[in-house]
């Protein structure tokens, strides 16, 4: 029955459909040899599209470049061979240089304490305590795996030096394009099971495999990753369709971590339901105990005292608490509160009011809490409003420039933040000379606004002082923001301010985990959203390109982060290149036409930032 099903699966994916059957169990086994084929078939359609490109372009033209390029990128996909490989040991090559990070300094403090409960919150329970799939990426992600496990690599971060992570060596092939892992062989997951080499193969699967719901994971593993080779349960290499420098190889897998195979034992169809609230294991020191998933209330993080990485350098002296209790706090003000009775460990005073007037007591002042003004120099979250250019009224240029120049951002920083914030320059801030200095945030003009929003048709003043076409369309849009009072009160400042400018904004609050997931799924027009990013390097292809936007029929393709629905030939070769290239001349390059092209077109409208984390905690 098994081998029946299988052969089904290998007649869907000739077809060139990503369906698959279902088969009990894992499924691994029985996937390898059907995704292999199916690579097989997709890197050799690849190749005769792009020599079709090649012939029909101008020879030394830009496009003949850029074919050219292509040809060679799955010339070598191709001649790999399987996408899944796998090998022995004496397959390995003899004369790779190793590296194990170890000289580099250590980034954390010796004279930490262990032991004790961590006690913090967040704003919204998360929808699902799944590392991928529909909705798993959530505000409370990285508090669930990203910040509690580890990679293959981590960066560190005094220097942004590679150290290790599961891997405690590595090494490239001399082109570059293939690196070279050895695990840590006591490296275990949380439930203590041990970490194999095929584990990563196992992420890549489940990631890939329709049942994961994962477009993002599905596209990138294709595309990025030409092959992933095990040599036995502690080494394993990955190639890239190009050569990759050190950090350009963190930036690509580092932090991709294994998946265990026993945890998945009932993968199938139903793996959304059925995994839902399953925390599963991971290399890292904490695991989430079942009796302590509280839905809609708390979640706390056990420590694993017998962690395997307890005495490894980088990691000695980090993830410090015995327990970590994430508790759902909706109201900025009721933490403060809480953190005053002793509930809390610590509060982000992310408000002036607070820092000024609410830290100013006795307890402050007699030692008990401690206030803290933390400087640092680190990628900035995209905090701002966000345009659907699906949406009828936003495809035009024209509308998107005038919302720019309506939304007072700058009476945003002196009233709600008292002047202590900045405005965030573009789209992209904090990863140094990738960022385009010529691009800056649109300034708030009524005037010019209504400049704007003529040169679109909306010529007539209602009434009520909001702008309308000559066939009555109004001038409104909903606003998509998390229903939390400190958003709340920014809404409604930009909405008071817009309204001189002709535009009324119907501001629609929400639970935080509600809004992202609108975002993702594109059911929106205007929305304030944001992710966490990191070092080295900006992720531009998830958000700009295409394929992130629409599917093949050019249906709006939904759980992913191209949430303007971003649609540009030009932009997509300038992202798939940026995303190739391990030139940092060129990637620089690429980077700031990306931004100015962010900037030109108007998708985004920035707010603020801050180059300070105020924070007081108990003592």
């Amino acid at each position: 029955m098994r081998w029946f099903l299988l052969l089904i699966s290998m007649v869907i994916l000739s077809c060139q459909q990503d369906e698959e059957a279902y088969v009990a169990g894992l499924g691994f086994d029985e996937f390898v040899p059907v995704y292999n084929e199916y690579m097989e078939t997709w890197n050799a359609e690849q190749l005769a599209s792009a020599k079709e490109e090649l012939a029909k372009a101008e020879p030394d033209s830009p496009a003949a470049k850029d074919g050219q390029k292509k040809v060679a990128r799955f010339e070598r996909r191709v001649a790999l061979g399987d996408y899944f490989n796998f090998k022995t040991i004496a397959d390995l090559p003899a004369d790779l240089e190793w590296q194990d990070g170890l000289d580099e300094p250590e980034d954390s403090d010796p004279n930490a304490q262990k032991g004790g409960v961590f006690r913090y919150y967040v704003a919204s329970f998360p929808p699902t305590l799944r590392p991928f799939g529909s909705a798993s990426n959530s505000g409370m992600r990285g508090e669930l795996y990203d910040d509690v496990q580890l990679g293959l690599v981590s960066l560190n971060r005094l220097n942004s030096s590679v150290i290790p992570g599961v891997a405690r060596e590595w090494a490239h092939g001399p082109d570059k394009r293939t690196w070279y892992f050895k695990l840590h062989e006591d490296a275990a997951y949380s439930d203590g099971v041990e970490v194999e080499a095929k584990d990563f193969a196992v992420a890549a699967y489940l990631r890939i495999s329709d049942y994961g719901n994962a477009p993002y994971y599905k596209q990138y593993l294709r595309e990025e990753l030409a092959q992933i080779t095990i040599y036995d349960e502690h080494t394993l290499a990955v190639t890239f369709p190009e050569a990759k420098s050190e950090l350009g190889m963190y930036n690509k897998i580092g932090d991709f971590a294994p998946s265990p195979p026993h945890f998945y034992e009932e993968f199938g169809p139903d793996f959304e339901e059925r995994y839902n609230w399953k925390h599963q294991p991971n290399t890292g020191p904490y695991l989430v105990r079942d009796e302590d998933i509280d839905k809609g209330v708390s979640i706390t993080l056990t420590r694993n005292k017998n962690w395997w990485g307890n005495d490894k350098k980088f990691y000695r002296y980090r993830y410090n608490p015995d327990k970590i209790v994430w508790r759902v706090i909706r109201d900025v003000n009721k933490s403060f509160e809480l953190f005053r009775a002793g509930q809390l460990e610590m509060a982000m005073v992310s408000g002036p009011k607070s820092w000024y007037e609410k830290t100013e007591i006795p307890k402050v002042y007699d030692g008990y809490i401690e206030r803290h003004w933390w400087y640092n120099d680190f990628p900035r979250p995209q905090f701002g409003v966000e345009m659907n250019l699906d949406r009828d009224k936003l495809k035009d240029l024209n509308v998107r420039l005038g919302l720019a120049h309506a939304l007072n951002y700058d009476k945003v920083i002196k009233v709600q933040f008292w002047g202590d914030y900045n405005r965030l320059p573009g789209f992209v801030d904090g990863f140094g000379d990738f960022v385009n200095p010529n691009v800056k945030p649109w300034p708030f003009s009524p005037a010019k606004a209504r400049e704007y929003f003529a040169k679109a048709g909306f010529t007539t003043e209602g009434s009520d002082g909001i702008l309308r076409k000559p066939d009555g369309t109004r001038l409104e849009f909903t606003l998509s923001h998390y229903a939390i009072k400190t958003y709340a009160d920014i809404m409604s400042i930009l909405k008071t301010e817009a309204r001189s400018a002709g535009v009324d904004l119907i501001l629609d609050g929400k639970d935080p985990s509600i809004v992202f997931t609108d975002a993702m799924d594109k059911k929106f027009e205007l929305t304030a959203v944001a992710w966490s990013v990191q070092p080295p390097y900006f992720a531009f292809y998830e958000y700009f390109h295409s394929r992130n936007a629409y599917d093949e029929q050019g249906n709006i393709k939904e759980k992913t982060n191209n949430v303007f629905a971003y649609k540009d030939p030009e932009m997509d070769k300038w992202v798939e290149e940026y995303r190739q290239t391990s030139d940092n001349e060129l990637k620089k390059e690429l980077s700031h036409k990306i931004q100015q092209q962010i900037y030109d077109k108007c998708v985004f409208a920035v707010s603020y930032t801050h180059l300070t984390l105020p924070t007081i905690y108990s003592v």
